[in-house]
């Protein structure tokens, strides 16, 4: 998604230096100059994009064959984005990984991956791109098939929506001539991006839920408490996290899936304070799915 402009052939080789943001992959593409460089310095970027996606994950399954995605533009500044079917990989860590990218984490991941069961065969998102004034949004259409023969299953892909750099990126004519000779200059132009997973499930296939032993530990200097989530059956889980020291919530966390080509997932929960020795505190994973506020799994944990 890199966009490079130049200007001033004889004294400037500019390009584009992309940012990643949320899940996004980007790569980045450095100057070549003749002499050895300066520190370097940074054209200012105006308008950084701020967009929003909902809802946060679709489902089609029994009758359901579509449905919408609504992108709003928050920032100031008009966008333009790609609209893109990408499938990911889920690791045990709970990192989404493009399939592009599963070969750099290494074979246990790979092996995960090859679980994975792509759903962008059946499913169509339209428009491809959008343009979207400030303060304003648009819907994707979202149509999924399911051929007779194809075997019960849960597929899955990842909507993908990311910002387009502006064609006016690169540097003006009056910067270009202000840059000393020798200098190395970088035009920053963030690139943002979200996903979100598209499931397509055929023949009825479910899954459960279980915590596997927990454990106190600190992330950050901050109390967290691990608790793995362990998934069985052929669907995947996505729920929230609380945990209670009796009534009192003192952690949680939302948005917790686990996909199928993981049969573990551990969760890093924050507590609002360090557990006492002896005190027992106990775990929930509600589901946030098919039935909102259904028990996916329970268990109790004592400080040692």
């Amino acid at each position: 998604m890199n966009q490079t402009s130049q200007t001033s052939p004889h004294k400037l080789m500019q390009a584009l230096l992309c940012v990643s943001a949320a899940m996004a992959a980007i790569s980045a593409a450095a100057p070549v100059m003749a002499q050895a460089a300066p520190p370097a310095t940074a054209a200012p970027v105006s308008g950084a994009a701020d967009i929003n996606v909902t809802p946060r994950r679709v489902i089609f399954e029994g009758n359901k064959r579509a449905d919408a995605v609504y992108v709003f533009n928050q920032g100031t500044a008009e966008v333009t984005v790609d609209v893109a079917l990408i499938d990911n990989a889920m690791l045990p860590s709970g990192e989404i990984v493009p399939m592009a990218r599963i070969a750099e984490k290494g074979p246990e991941a790979a092996a995960s991956a090859a679980l994975v069961k792509s759903a962008k065969p059946l499913l169509l998102a339209a428009p491809s791109r959008l343009t979207l004034p400030p303060g304003q949004g648009r819907t994707i259409r979202l149509r999924a098939s399911a051929p007779a023969d194809v075997a019960a299953a849960e597929y899955r892909t990842h909507l993908t929506v990311t910002t387009v750099p502006p064609a006016d990126s690169g540097l003006t004519a009056e910067q270009a001539s202000a840059v000393q000779r020798g200098e190395l200059v970088l035009r920053i132009q963030s690139i943002f991006g979200v996903s979100i997973p598209l499931i397509v499930r055929t023949g009825g296939v479910s899954a459960a839920a279980a915590f596997g032993p927990m454990r106190t530990a600190e992330v950050k200097g901050k109390p967290v408490l691990t608790v793995p989530i362990r998934r069985s059956g052929s669907a995947s889980l996505y729920g929230n996290i609380e945990i209670r020291s009796g009534t009192t919530v003192i952690g949680k966390v939302r948005g917790l899936g686990v996909y199928p080509e993981i049969g573990e997932r551990l969760a890093e929960v924050p507590l609002d304070r360090a557990l006492r020795k002896g005190e027992m505190v106990t775990v929930t994973y509600f589901a946030d799915e098919a039935k909102p506020g259904a028990a996916l799994a329970a268990g109790s944990f004592t400080a040692p």
